[in-house]
């Protein structure tokens, strides 16, 4: 609507008369001074709105700046941009604090009247009037199906003339009435609106802040694990079967549950303790014969220094102490991810596989019975698309397997053992839902003589699952830990 066409709508003038009417009460009480800008409203005509401190303005101080005096090459915005929700969190700042209306004065560094607290809730650099916010470009027009919340409804007379009105959202399907912020002679307001605004008071009309930008899509948070993580299968009882390994969250406690060679595991009563805290620090937990004495030992990254630590096993359901364990990486190893433990160059010692998280190479860590001998590139990208890699003879032929989950497709692969230390062309074995499991590892759960079994944690349900070895693919799973996984 052009400015000549509002200033012919007779609303205006019932508005004037109103405020004029209020203007002379609120000065007669002492609630504001007598103003320039005050002084100069516009001759009243018969009233049809009583006087009512709580719409509308008794006046508007002159443009200013932080240092109350505003110029022409004054920022017009202390950010570059700000988002709709900002706007709204700063407007909320100025609700129920006792600030008293008045032209004269500011809080903030902004002025205390209607445009100057909108001014603080843009972030402006300076304190327009509801008559300026235009020429200066600091607002366009705007239609009412357009309006989002830290939009406004401006009325772009100036002085006691003038209103303005932030906009948060719509209360109705009709959109016949909406929620937002203002300051009138009674206080700062959030409130409930008939649009544009009560009667007797306009025209208004929708305007928008140049620099307000939508807020960008919102990341869910990661899902917070409650339950047991950085699972890994290991032989730690002595017995020929699987067992699991796993931290528990919320105490930082290592815990095993032996398995059995019908596909079972322990339950949380008869589980075993083998880590009495701490190991909320550690992370990439693998297990493997890495000394070569025919007992499975634990290796794992100390997350606060990188260095890569080995825990030995002893056939007896226990592992070495903090105090015992040996150091075979003396640091950045919390720069790789998906560590694995498998026999890969099939020389007897188990070997560590993982990802380099900066290029998404995949290394392989030949063991030699003491620690690890230089790495070998057997991957040269890409991997960091790949997730939850585990070892496992998955073909039954003697030799340990990769497994591991294609993340954007959710298909689950099968890289074979190759020649000693390398990987062959990779088979698809689980058609998709796989980026909804976690903590997989491989084993032989179900028959110590058969191909290796999957075991694997459903993120929906916290359920633990073995997926039982062919030899050739994945038998239908059995649920083996019911939740808390």
């Amino acid at each position: 609507m052009s400015r000549s066409a509002r200033n012919a709508l007779n609303t205006r003038n019932v508005r004037r008369t109103a405020v004029a009417t209020l203007l002379a009460g609120a000065v007669a009480a002492g609630m504001v001074g007598t103003m320039e800008a005050a002084a100069a409203a516009p001759a009243v005509v018969a009233a049809t709105t009583t006087d009512n401190p709580d719409y509308g303005s008794t006046g508007q101080g002159p443009e200013m700046g932080f240092d109350g005096n505003f110029s022409a090459s004054a920022s017009s915005s202390t950010t570059a941009t700000i988002t709709r929700s900002e706007v709204i969190d700063r407007a909320r700042t100025w609700v129920n604090i006792g600030l008293v209306y008045n032209g004269s004065a500011t809080y903030g560094g902004y002025r205390t009247d209607c445009s100057g607290y909108v001014s603080m809730a843009w972030d402006l650099g300076t304190s327009p009037t509801t008559d300026t916010y235009e020429s200066r470009g600091l607002v366009e027009s705007i239609g009412k199906a357009d309006l989002k919340a830290g939009d406004a409804l401006l009325d772009n007379d100036s002085g006691a003339g003038g209103h303005i009105v932030l906009f948060e959202k719509w209360a109705n399907a009709e959109h016949s009435q909406y929620y937002g912020f203002d300051f009138t002679p009674s206080g700062v307001h959030y409130r409930l609106y008939d649009y544009p605004y009560f009667s007797g008071y306009g025209p208004f009309y929708p305007v928008r802040y140049t620099n307000i930008v939508d807020d960008g899509p919102t990341t869910p948070p990661e899902p917070v694990d409650v339950g047991m993580t950085d699972l890994a299968s290991a032989d730690l009882s002595g017995d020929g079967v699987m067992d699991v390994v796993a931290v528990e969250v919320s105490t930082g406690k290592l815990w095993l549950y032996r398995g059995t060679s019908t596909g079972t595991i322990a339950t949380g009563g008869s589980r075993v303790e083998i880590g009495s805290g701490g190991w909320n620090g550690m992370s990439n937990l693998s297990g493997g014969d890495f000394t070569g004495d025919g007992k499975d030992d634990i290796v794992a990254v100390e997350e606060s220094t990188g260095k890569l630590w080995l825990y030995k096993g002893a056939n007896n359901s226990t592992l070495t102490g903090g105090g015992s364990r040996v150091e075979i990486g003396s640091g950045g190893w919390n720069g790789m991810s998906d560590l694995t433990g498998l026999n890969l160059n099939q020389d007897g010692f188990a070997d560590l596989v993982g990802v380099e998280k900066s290029t998404g190479k995949l290394y392989l860590y030949p063991g030699n019975g003491t620690g690890l001998n230089v790495r070998q590139e057997i991957g040269s990208g890409g991997w960091n698309g790949m997730s939850n890699l585990t070892g496992m003879d998955f073909d039954n032929d003697g030799a340990e397997d990769l497994v591991g989950v294609e993340e954007s497709t959710g298909k689950l692969f099968v890289y074979p053992a190759s020649t000693p230390g390398s990987l062959g062309v990779r088979k698809e074995i689980g058609s998709g839902g796989w980026n909804g499991m976690s903590d997989l590892i491989g084993g032989a759960l179900l028959n110590a003589n058969a191909a290796d079994d999957l075991v694997a944690v459903e993120d929906a349900t916290g359920k633990l699952f073995v997926y039982p070895g062919t030899g050739t693919a994945l038998g239908a799973r059995q649920e083996i830990g019911t939740g808390g996984w």
